[in-house]
């Protein structure tokens, strides 16, 4: 560690009795490391200064020997969270510009003079959820449907449709040409119904591959393809209508476990940050405790009744925030 970037593991653990005041100290100082510390380095130098409180645990009370190991806690937990640290340092930085700021005024040189011994008072900050959160969806690939190949199907019918009904068109011509030759109405009536019930065969087996005997097998044929169209269609709309329902069902077991994601990552912060503000209010009551100590070592030394006031004064608005508390 650089020469003056922190106190020694011993001085940063010396008793109160006869001692005036005390420096300022930061989470950082507290355990010896410098603000670009990692992690490992965190810890390493927290089982350090525990070592060597444990080894002045007979010159200490069980009082400030646990009231130490706190510190020392509040200090690594802080400083091994990325989330608190990060919060901490902001901290850190707004009162050092507040200090910067302040630096010439007298009053606030006399308080800095008697701020905290360990400079663990932090401002309550209000938490941010990250938004969670961000997830990306994957768009759902959707299997080509038969609407292609129809279109190119009903265009290959009609074409053939057109090629008969120019053949038929032509033997119906030669027909009534035949019956005008004749000069019989009947026979031309005749004629004319074949011819009509040819073109109707003929229009039915270039469209659909089959050739009827006569009209009532063609109607019968008309009326089972009719029936198969049906079924086609309707199984279509309930495999639609399936698939639906299945990708509804995956989108909203999709948002289930999204939301169930967004409470349990804020249920975590709640934690963190009721832990966090645990842990700055025992920080707090140490400041406070210290604080009170302080001052009765200025009381001992005062020298004038007024300032034996003013001294007695601060003690008492420094219990009842402790009682507050």
């Amino acid at each position: 560690m650089p020469a003056g970037a922190a106190l020694t593991a011993e001085s940063r653990f010396t008793e109160h009795a006869g001692i005036r005041a005390m420096p300022r100290l930061t989470l950082y100082q507290i355990l010896g490391v410098p603000p670009t510390a990692g992690e490992m380095e965190v810890r390493s130098a927290f089982e350090r200064e525990m070592a060597v409180l444990e080894s002045r645990r007979a010159q200490l009370t069980h009082l400030e020997f646990s009231e130490r190991q706190q510190l020392l806690q509040v200090a690594s937990d802080t400083l091994v969270d990325p989330f608190l640290r990060a919060r901490y340092d902001a901290e850190l930085e707004a009162k050092a510009r507040a200090r910067a700021a302040a630096a010439g005024s007298p009053l606030a040189r006399r308080e800095q003079a008697r701020a905290d011994a360990l400079g663990l008072r932090a401002d309550a900050l209000s938490l941010r959820a990250d938004a969670m959160l961000a997830r990306a969806e994957l768009d759902a690939f959707a299997t080509p449907g038969p609407a292609a190949a129809t279109r190119v199907l009903d265009a290959t019918k009609l074409l053939v449709r057109a090629i008969g009904l120019l053949t038929l068109i032509g033997v119906l011509a030669f027909g009534i040409t035949r019956c005008a030759a004749v000069g019989s109405i009947d026979k031309r009536a005749e004629i004319e119904a074949k011819a009509a019930e040819q073109i109707r065969l003929e229009e039915y087996h270039r469209t659909y591959g089959v050739r009827p005997a006569n009209i009532a097998e063609l109607e019968l044929l008309e009326t089972e393809r009719r029936r198969q169209e049906n079924e086609a269609r309707l199984a279509e709309q309930e495999k639609r209508a399936r698939e639906e329902a299945e990708r509804r069902w995956q989108s909203d077991w999709r948002q289930l476990g999204e939301r169930a994601e967004q409470d349990r990552r804020a249920a975590e912060m709640a934690r963190r940050n009721a832990e966090y503000e645990a842990r700055q209010r025992a920080a707090r009551d140490l400041e406070l405790k210290y604080r009170e100590e302080e001052l009765q070592l200025e009381l001992q030394e005062a020298r004038s009744d007024r300032e034996r006031a003013r001294i007695e004064l601060q003690i008492r608005q420094l219990r009842e925030q402790r009682q507050l508390r």
